[in-house]
C-alpha cells in the first residue's frame, strides 16, 4: 500500500473525532460560542473526510515520487506505476470500458484483440445490472418527455406525436426492465504493459500504448473508455 492515503485519512478522522467531542462538551456547558465554533469545526472536518480522496489525488499528483506494494512508483503525471526488474523498468497503465451489454459483438471483440500489437492484458467480467438506477433514469426522462408535452400547442400535431411515441417506448423500456428478471452486463479492463531501461520512456509508453487501446475499443465496439490515474489506477493495479 501506499503512504499518503492512510495518513491523510487517519488525519481527518482524527479532526472529525476531536470536533464531535468538543460539540457534545458545548452543549453540555451550554457555551454558545463554544456550541457555534465546534458545529463550524465539525462541519468543516465531515467535509474534508468525505473529500479526502480528492485532497490524497492532489497530494499524489503534486508529490515527485509515491512508492506503492511490490516496488512500484506512481508516475508524475500519475497515469502510469513503474518498478525497476532490474534489467530495466516495467510499467503499467490500465483503462476500463464502461459496463456494457451481454449481447456485445463478440466476433468484433475477437477481431479486434487479434488486430492489437500493443502489449497488454484484458480481462472481462460478468455483473449484476443494477435496475433501480436504470429504472430512475428512464422515470426521469418519461417526467421530462410529459412536461414537454403538456407545453406544446395541441394543434401542432407533428411535435405531439413525436413526443407521444417517445413516451410509448421509454413506457415500454420500463416496463420491460420491471417485469424482466436479473440482468447483466460486462466490465471490461484494459492493462497496458510497456518495458524500457529507462524509467520515464516505460512510463511514457505504457500511458501513450493505453491512450492507442482505449481509441480503438471505442472506435470498434461503440463504447466509452476512462483511463485510470491517481488513488483508482492504484486500487486497480492489484500489485
Amino acid at each position: 500500500m501506499y503512504d499518503n492515503g492512510g495518513g491523510m485519512k487517519h488525519a481527518f478522522y482524527m479532526v472529525y473525532v476531536t470536533s464531535a467531542v468538543l460539540f457534545i462538551s458545548s452543549i453540555a456547558m451550554l457555551n454558545g460560542i463554544a456550541l457555534m465554533l465546534s458545529s463550524i469545526a465539525l462541519l468543516a472536518s465531515v467535509v474534508f473526510l468525505h473529500s479526502g480522496q480528492i485532497v490524497n489525488n492532489l497530494l499524489i499528483k503534486r508529490s515527485a515520487i509515491v512508492e506503492v506494494s511490490g516496488n512500484y512508483r506512481l508516475s508524475s503525471n500519475t497515469y502510469s506505476i513503474s518498478r525497476d526488474e532490474g534489467n530495466g523498468y516495467k510499467s503499467i497503465s490500465i483503462a476500463t470500458v464502461k459496463p456494457v451489454s451481454p449481447n456485445l459483438n463478440r466476433n468484433a471483440l475477437n477481431d479486434l484483440i487479434n488486430s492489437l500489437n500493443e502489449q497488454f492484458e484484458f480481462s472481462i467480467e460478468l455483473m449484476e445490472v443494477d435496475k433501480s438506477k436504470i429504472l430512475e433514469n428512464l422515470r426521469t426522462r418519461l417526467r421530462v418527455k410529459e412536461i414537454a408535452l403538456s407545453r406544446i400547442n395541441p394543434e401542432s400535431h407533428a411535435k405531439v406525436n413525436s413526443i407521444r411515441r417517445q413516451l410509448e417506448v421509454i413506457n415500454g423500456d420500463i416496463e420491460s426492465l420491471a417485469s424482466s428478471g436479473k440482468s447483466f452486463q460486462y466490465e471490461i479492463k484494459l492493462k497496458s504493459i510497456y518495458f524500457s531501461m529507462d524509467r520515464s520512456e516505460a512510463e511514457l509508453y505504457s500511458y501513450k500504448n493505453i491512450e492507442s487501446l482505449s481509441s480503438k475499443f471505442s472506435a470498434a465496439l461503440g463504447v466509452d473508455c476512462e483511463i485510470l490515474s491517481g488513488e483508482r489506477l492504484l486500487q486497480m493495479s492489484g500489485v
